[in-house]
């Protein structure tokens, strides 16, 4: 790929030990040269070797496959300029000696210059593969590009659709809170009710209770009632029997001392059971409407039917 005519380092050596030697004022053969030229420009042109040594030592880059001589003029100083009218002639005359080793160098590398049909038709197949090769990237980045574009867009229906099930699990948590709450204020609901059901209940066994036993004292009542129309029968044919016999005899004794000649009739013994059997109803009586339970109701019918068979048997006998 590159010119293989280029000059050597060992060229430039040789050039620079002849410029030495023709630039020397110990030489013999350049005395009268030696006074002309400038020590400035000669060693600006000593200085130029070892800068075209480094250029030509260079290694290529990949990107230039050619390469040129080049030549270097170094700025001249102050003192150069200061020089400049009182050296011309010496200046011309080392720009010839400079001229002609730069006129030697391009003339010594042909090569450099000229480009063979086959490098030619190399560098063009090169060009060609890296076009192919930069095209063929070119697509696999416009591939990646629209990948990860579809791979953005993907992200971004991912969160969106994650943003909307995190919603919908908040909103299911609450109504799973709002369904424990309910089902919780159901249960004491329930609790409550069985309560009160459990008190109806309750309230109506005693008022069936009670019922029972006011049915009972009615019939108490009633039978008592029934007891004491007929004693009271009993008593009032008893007196109209005194106060008839008393009108006619025109007694004046009470009637009450008539009526009881049945009970004078019978012992102390038997009054006295009669009275202690009519003091214990009364009292059983009394008890019963105080307490009004059944063992003194109880008490109060044994004490009505004691009492009873007192009278009844008095009243057969009589």
């Amino acid at each position: 790929m590159y010119s293989q005519g280029r000059t050597s380092k060992k060229d430039y050596v040789e050039i620079q030990d002849r410029s030495s030697d023709n630039f020397n004022a110990d030489n013999p053969n350049n005395k009268s040269l030696s006074n002309d030229l400038d020590r400035v420009l000669y060693n600006d042109l000593v200085e130029i070797v070892p800068l075209v040594q480094s250029l030509i030592d260079r290694n290529a880059s990949s990107s230039f496959t050619r390469r040129a001589s080049m030549v270097y003029t170094k700025t001249p100083s102050r003192d150069s300029r200061k020089q400049n009218t009182r050296n011309g002639v010496k200046s011309k005359h080392a720009d010839k000696v400079q001229g002609k080793h730069t006129k030697n160098d391009t003339e010594g590398s042909p090569d450099e210059h000229s480009i063979s049909p086959a490098s030619m038709a190399a560098e063009k197949e090169e060009l060609n593969s890296l076009r192919e090769q930069m095209e063929v990237l070119r697509q696999q980045l416009s591939e990646k590009d629209e990948l990860l574009k579809a791979a953005e867009m993907s992200k971004k229906q991912i969160d969106s659709i994650q943003i909307q099930v995190n919603e919908l699990k908040q909103f299911a948590a609450e109504k799973d809170s709002l369904v424990k709450s309910s089902q919780s204020q159901l249960n004491e609901a329930k609790i409550k009710l069985a309560d009160k059901q459990a008190a109806v209940e309750k309230l109506q066994w005693e008022a069936k209770t009670s019922n029972q036993k006011a049915e009972r004292l009615q019939e108490e009542l009633d039978s008592m009632q029934f007891q004491i129309s007929s004693l009271t029968h009993i008593f009032e044919g008893l007196s109209k029997d005194d106060a008839v016999t008393s009108t006619e005899d025109y007694d004046v004794t009470p009637y009450y001392v008539d009526h009881l000649s049945d009970i004078d009739d019978m012992n102390d013994n038997e009054v006295e059971s009669m009275e202690e059997a009519r003091e214990a109803y009364v009292a059983a009586v009394a008890m019963a409407k105080e307490k009004q339970d059944e063992e003194s109701l109880f008490a109060a019918a044994r004490a009505r039917l004691l009492l009873q068979s007192f009278v009844f048997r008095t009243k057969a006998e009589s």
